[in-house]
């Protein structure tokens, strides 16, 4: 696991959020040979490997002037490596997290899915995934679901989830009253809008503030992304509660698993000056941006790393905004509910607040 924690403190004074994950990146990659970047990236980010990994190839590419796009195989093994994280993150992480949740046997919730069968992933098994998630997941097929969730993406998933039992439809049911009075405002990270014109600006911002990628900003505003933020999206929900952001994992899943799942994460790579490049991928977890520097003879100058934790858990962000305003109660359970939602990739910690001094 990546090194690191989230300390929240809800509704106490600011910050409500520290970030204690430190920057290796930078530290770990100066100096190596540009080719081992992405097994190094891959394996210092192991809950996103694969990410990383696709990422961090593809910067290299841009900052050797090749910035060509990624063939069939490179987007299908993204698209199912993506998948596995979202239905690892229903059947594992949000039990074993999520206060009242269910107990959920992992093993059992996942027996049979062809995406967590040894070797490769293949045609034939991302092709057997929609009947796979409509016998065990859903009760319904995939497409009927997500007509049904572009209809009404606040209220299906709630009907849906006390019509099943399943286990995703379980644990959803189980948090569906408190995330939806979770309240939270809304910032979605507008990068992809026009990536040729705010990449290289972002790129700049990168290698000018050597702490950028610790606390980013956009246009002087920090910004949350996350599958609730996809480009290709055709329905732009409202993210007024915790509610929309823990559905819009099951949203994806079953996007990636739909006939033309294949376009629905967005990726991309640009070469910049001499020798730099940047590399950006939509992932479990939200946006995820590599940019890198080499020297003439081969070796990387600088790298860095920017995720989707760094914007979601900013000390100013949505999060944060969120936990300040949290009414006196339970601050500690929907505390622990608005970090699944936003799901960092390093444990969390819930401070509990000192008592107030007479």
């Amino acid at each position: 696991m990546t090194p690191g924690r989230v300390l929240l403190r809800p509704g106490g004074p600011p910050p409500t959020v520290v970030n204690e994950r430190p920057l290796l990146a930078p530290r770990l990659a100066r100096g190596r040979r540009a080719d081992e970047l992405p097994g190094l990236l891959g394996a210092l980010f192991t809950l996103c490997g694969h990410a990383h990994r696709h990422t961090a190839a593809g910067a290299v590419a841009a900052a050797r002037g090749a910035a060509a796009l990624p063939d069939a195989a490179q987007r299908q093994a993204l698209r199912a490596a993506t998948a596995r994280d979202q239905l690892l993150r229903l059947a594992y992480d949000g039990p074993r997290l999520l206060p009242g949740a269910p107990v959920i046997d992992t093993a059992d919730a996942l027996r049979g899915c062809p995406l967590f069968e040894p070797g490769p992933v293949t045609d034939q098994r991302l092709a057997a995934l929609p009947a796979w998630l409509a016998q065990h997941w859903l009760g319904g097929t995939v497409g009927d679901w997500l007509q049904r969730w572009a209809d009404d993406p606040a209220d299906w998933p709630l009907h849906w989830c006390h019509a099943v039992d399943t286990p995703p439809a379980r644990l959803l049911r189980s948090q569906a009253d408190a995330l939806r009075r979770l309240a939270t405002p809304q910032a979605p990270l507008p990068l992809l809008e026009q990536p040729l014109a705010t990449l290289p600006q972002l790129a700049r911002r990168i290698a000018e503030q050597p702490d950028f990628c610790a606390r980013p900003d956009w246009l002087g505003q920090p910004a949350e992304t996350g599958p609730w933020t996809r480009i290709n999206s055709r329905v732009r929900p409202r993210l007024h509660n915790g509610w929309m952001r823990l559905t819009a994992r099951l949203v994806d899943l079953l996007q990636l698993a739909a006939p033309d799942g294949h376009d629905w994460l967005a990726e991309g790579a640009l070469p910049l000056a001499r020798g730099e490049g940047i590399a950006w991928t939509e992932m479990a977890r939200g946006l995820l941006v590599h940019h890198v520097q080499l020297d003439d003879a081969g070796c990387v100058r600088s790298a860095a790393v920017l995720a989707p934790t760094e914007w979601n858990f900013h000390p100013e962000g949505v999060l944060a905004r969120t936990l300040a305003a949290l009414p006196e109660g339970d601050r500690a359970a929907q505390a622990a509910r608005a970090a699944v939602a936003f799901d960092p990739c390093v444990e969390f910690v819930v401070a509990t607040p000192e008592p107030a001094h007479a």
